[in-house]
């Protein structure tokens, strides 16, 4: 069954991204805090790097390669994401019924190959040559027989 709706888990990898995402920029800028605080604490208040534990130097260079995996990371995820949504599946053509009334009719069942079940049908005026029928199910086969199948 194919079906253009995101499926729930998809819905949930897609706000996990979103969270991890917003960790690493929040991340990110609590470090670059950190080492403009870092800066001024060494440079304008001279109060020395001893009480930082590493060089500012060393900060620095920890910063940078830190940020640049954060970036890396937000890259994978961009790119995750957008395969995410290239992989929700469009609906297959289903094939055509024929003929009502000299006009070819086209038919599309919804969801994709129902075929038991209580169905509405609706058909729709394409142009002198062609109707549309859309099939959507309103009751399924497992309420109607009390079972799923």
């Amino acid at each position: 069954m194919a079906t253009t709706e995101p499926i729930w888990d998809e819905e949930k990898q897609k706000q996990r991204l979103l969270t991890t995402s917003k960790f690493l920029f929040l991340f990110i800028v609590i470090y670059i805090i950190w080492i403009v605080l870092l800066i001024t604490g060494v440079y304008f208040l001279k109060l020395g790097d001893k009480w930082a534990i590493l060089t500012v130097e060393q900060w620095i260079w920890s910063a940078i390669v830190l940020i640049s995996i954060a970036i890396g990371i937000e890259i994978i995820l961009l790119i995750y994401y957008i395969l995410l949504q290239k992989k929700q599946i469009q609906p297959e053509k289903q094939k055509d019924l024929g003929f009502l009334q000299g006009r070819q009719v086209h038919n599309y069942t919804i969801p994709f190959n129902a075929i038991v079940g209580i169905f509405s049908k609706t058909f729709i005026s394409i142009d002198e040559k062609h109707i549309l029928n859309l099939r959507y199910q309103m009751v399924p086969p497992y309420d109607l027989w009390g079972q799923k199948q």
